[in-house]
C-alpha cells in the first residue's frame, strides 16, 4: 500500500470519526468563525490543537478548508479531463476498471490522501440515518472542494458533474479502490475503525506528533500537510 498523509487530515478525521460522526449536517453547517481561525492559526504554526466536543462544525470546516486550499488542488487537472470522458462516455461495467485506471495515475501523496478521505466520507454516510449526511449530501459539499473547477461559462454544468461523479466515487468504493482500506460500502457498517485520537478540550497548540497510522509506516506530513 502506498504511504503518507497529512498529519493534519489524520489529527481533524480522527477527531471528527470519534466525536462527529452522530452530529447532524456534518460538513454543512459552518462552525464559529473565530474557532476556526484561531484552529488554522495554530495548525499553521505546525501545532495541533486540541479539539472541542462541542463544537464539531468548526473542526468539520477547517478539514473542508484544507482541502479547498491544497495546491493544485487534491487531482490534477488533467486527469480530471480523463475522469469526466470517462465518466459521461462508460457504461458501469467499463466505468470501474476505466476510473481504477485513472486514480492510480495520481501521485502517491494524493492517491493516499484521497483514499483516506473517501473512506472515512463513505462511514459518515453509513451513519447517515443519524447525521443525515447521505452519499448525495456529502457530495454536494465535496464534490466542488475535491474537484477543483475553473471560473468559465459551463462552471456550474462541470460542477453538478463532479458532484454526481463524487457520489457514483462514494458508492463504489469497493469496486473503485479495493483492498486499500477496511471499510466496506457506505450502506454498511464498518468492518474495523482505523481512525483513532482527537482531543476534546480547549484550544491549545501541543507537540506534533503523528496521531494515526493507516500503513506499515508511520504518516508523513509531505507537501500537501500544510495550511496556507
Amino acid at each position: 500500500m502506498r504511504q503518507g498523509l497529512p498529519l493534519l487530515l489524520t489529527h481533524l478525521v480522527g477527531f471528527l470519526e470519534k466525536h462527529g460522526l452522530s452530529t447532524s449536517g456534518l460538513f454543512r453547517a459552518d462552525g464559529a468563525i473565530l474557532r476556526q481561525y484561531e484552529l488554522r492559526k495554530c495548525f499553521d504554526r505546525g501545532g495541533f490543537p486540541e479539539l472541542n466536543i462541542e463544537d464539531v462544525h468548526s473542526s468539520a470546516s477547517v478539514l473542508k478548508h484544507f482541502l479547498r486550499v491544497l495546491p493544485g488542488g487534491l487531482i490534477p487537472a488533467q486527469l480530471m479531463i480523463k475522469l469526466l470522458e470517462v465518466f459521461r462516455m462508460f457504461k458501469l461495467s467499463k466505468r470501474h476498471r476505466a476510473v481504477t485506471k485513472i486514480l492510480d495515475r495520481l501521485p502517491e501523496e494524493n492517491f493516499n490522501l484521497l483514499c483516506y478521505l473517501v473512506f472515512f466520507l463513505s462511514h459518515v454516510a453509513s451513519k447517515r440515518g443519524v447525521n443525515r449526511m447521505s452519499t448525495t449530501n456529502l457530495s454536494l459539499v465535496f464534490g466542488p472542494i475535491i474537484f477543483h473547477v475553473p471560473q468559465g461559462p459551463t462552471m456550474l454544468e462541470e460542477q453538478e458533474m463532479w458532484i454526481s461523479f463524487t457520489e457514483y466515487m462514494l458508492d463504489n468504493l469497493k469496486h473503485l479502490l479495493p483492498n486499500m482500506y477496511t471499510y466496506e460500502s457506505a450502506s454498511n457498517s464498518p468492518a474495523v475503525n482505523v481512525f483513532e485520537a482527537g482531543g476534546d478540550s480547549t484550544i491549545e497548540c501541543v507537540q506534533q506528533l503523528p496521531l494515526t497510522e493507516t500503513r506499515s509506516k508511520s504518516p508523513k506530513i509531505g507537501r500537501l500537510g500544510h495550511l496556507r
